[in-house]
């Protein structure tokens, strides 16, 4: 015999009934979530048009850089009239594009006193500032004297050349990456070349060259890419 909880038999007399309950819970159940949606559609907020504005994403934090650890394997030597990477300047760093240059944006003044700068030396007979760099080369500058005092805590850096303006640019090619402060002429004292041209590449320069010119003395000529976008200084500590 069936239960009374069956009701194949609609002609059951409790059936009726039984299954309306069971139509009106479903019924009740349906409408509440119906509610709770156009809830959270009137309170999802919106722009002036209407439409649900949609959540920003969560900003991405970009770890601070290390100035203290090599970004590259050092090579096993780097001779005089050498460079890395292999091939021309423009192929690593980059070409010059003045248009595009905006001096207040691109350039910081670069502090330390454990360098030298040639332009602090200078008795005022040049009107060069050399502690001006592009914002490009703060990681890699800040990194190179660092790696420099832990190798060797007698060396001192020297910066004998950095940003020249185009318009008083007697002494580098027209097209130098010096007129965007993307380059820079390096010595060292109580080390050698070869030993400061090894860090600069560890240091992460996108292109060192060993120079020794007829008309200059031997010196380091680094230089960096163009940062995609401007950005304030990132200013990391030593």
């Amino acid at each position: 015999m069936k239960s009374r909880l069956d009701f194949d038999d609609f002609g059951h007399p409790g059936a009726f009934k039984r299954w309306m309950s069971r139509a009106f819970l479903v019924a009740g159940g349906l409408c509440l979530v119906g509610v709770l949606v156009c809830l959270c559609f009137d309170l999802w907020p919106r722009n002036r048009d209407g439409k649900p504005v949609k959540p920003a994403p969560a900003p991405v934090t970009v770890p601070a850089p290390d100035l203290n650890k090599p970004v590259r394997e050092a090579p096993a030597a780097f001779p005089k009239n050498s460079n890395l990477p292999r091939g021309r300047e423009t192929l690593h760093s980059g070409a010059i594009d003045l248009k595009t240059f905006d001096a207040k944006r691109d350039l910081i003044r670069f502090e330390d006193q454990r360098c030298w700068f040639e332009s602090d030396h200078d008795n005022g007979k040049d009107n060069e500032d050399d502690h001006l760099i592009n914002r490009a080369m703060e990681i890699p500058l800040k990194r190179l004297v660092n790696l420099l005092e832990k190798k060797n805590a007698k060396a001192r850096l020297k910066i004998q050349d950095c940003f020249r303006p185009a318009n008083a640019n007697r002494i580098h090619l027209e097209n130098s990456l010096h007129c965007e402060g993307r380059a820079i002429d390096l010595t060292v004292e109580n080390a050698t070349l070869s030993d400061l041209a090894i860090l600069c590449w560890q240091s992460g320069f996108d292109f060192v060259l060993y120079e020794t010119p007829k008309n200059s003395g031997e010196h380091l000529h680094c230089s960096v890419k163009r940062l995609e976008t401007a950005k304030p200084s990132t200013t990391p500590t030593k």
